[in-house]
């Protein structure tokens, strides 16, 4: 196939043209439709919506359009939406990837770093959920890859149920669980952390959605002289420090699954560019490298490059 699209319907929602391989052009809908973080409309809110970015591919017939999502639990809640936008495009075929939410934001950072072998840690507050628990809400929110120009390797992926509590709801003490599948390290626990955690914070700091970065920057000024509410102050230092300390440790735990010195970070939570910086300190003898497009747009460009190159892994 030459000419692939690949299609985010989650937040973020956005289109990446690849042609023999290339990235010939990326769009993200809400630059056109001033509507931040757009997601696509279901059915019922809008059916008749125009995607304006589409508008950019008129005269391309796309050999394959991959749509990707984050999963919501169940594919037929993504149905309404693909059926809209197919009319608006022109394909001989399509795909639908449903359950690598993880994987296709490590074929991201991997495509845009020229690395031909790396270690790709992904985090974020939640991607594809754990089969054998989707009942109870466990989304994975960690993972590390090993990915070159031929095969990927799974290593580990971490589950957390946190977002919904419902150890809580039993009155259950929090707990971990650990076993392997398919020669993947897994670990479920109802345990806050990584971009749940963080949002939280954010939230006890007096933030709305998507203000991650602005609870970022006021970390900056603990120890300063200033008129900052001193439980916010209080909340962003916190936030920082202990995310540092989870990426830290989750650093040492992807060198022991490989000796790869090429290391990729991506997932929303990779958005924060003051620990990735430290992290690029702390590990000298590591080639660090930040997905440019960490947060779920970017998986349109890991759609589109997993439909090219990696199609037998999915």
């Amino acid at each position: 196939m030459n000419k692939i699209l690949g299609v985010n319907i989650s937040h973020n929602c956005s289109f990446a043209f690849l042609e023999n391989g290339v990235l010939k052009e990326y769009y993200e809908e809400d630059r056109f439709n001033k509507i931040k973080h757009f997601q696509p409309f279901h059915y019922f809110e809008n059916k008749d919506y125009q995607y304006k970015a589409i508008k950019n591919f008129k005269d391309i017939v796309f050999d394959q359009i991959a749509f990707v999502s984050e999963d919501k639990g169940d594919s037929l809640l993504d149905k309404p939406i693909i059926e809209s936008m197919l009319p608006q495009l022109k394909y001989k075929n399509f795909k639908y990837y449903y359950r690598e939410h993880h994987l296709l934001h490590a074929l991201c950072g991997f495509y845009f770093s020229n690395f031909d072998e790396a270690l790709v840690l992904v985090c974020d507050g939640g991607g594809e959920f754990l089969h054998e628990l989707e009942w109870a809400g466990f989304e994975v929110i960690e993972s590390i890859y090993l990915i070159n120009k031929e095969k990927i390797k799974c290593f580990f992926k971490h589950y957390s149920n946190a977002k919904t509590d419902i150890w809580k709801r039993f009155n259950q003490i929090p707990s971990e669980e650990n076993w392997k599948e398919k020669d993947i390290d897994i670990k479920a626990t109802n345990k806050a952390r990584c971009g749940i955690k963080y949002y939280d914070y954010m939230k006890s700091a007096g933030f709305c959605d998507h203000s991650e970065g602005q609870l970022m920057g006021m970390a900056a000024y603990e120890n300063k002289n200033t008129d900052i509410n001193k439980h916010a102050l209080e909340c962003a230092s916190k936030a920082q420090k202990e995310s540092l300390e989870e990426r830290i440790e989750f650093v040492n735990k992807a060198k022991k699954y490989s000796n790869c010195k090429n290391i990729i970070l991506t997932g929303g939570y990779h958005l924060n560019c003051a620990n990735n910086f430290k992290l690029v300190k702390l590990f000298p003898e590591l080639n660090f490298f930040v997905d440019p497009i960490p947060y779920d747009g970017g998986t349109a460009v890991g759609v589109a490059y997993a439909s090219y190159k990696y199609e037998k892994n999915f």
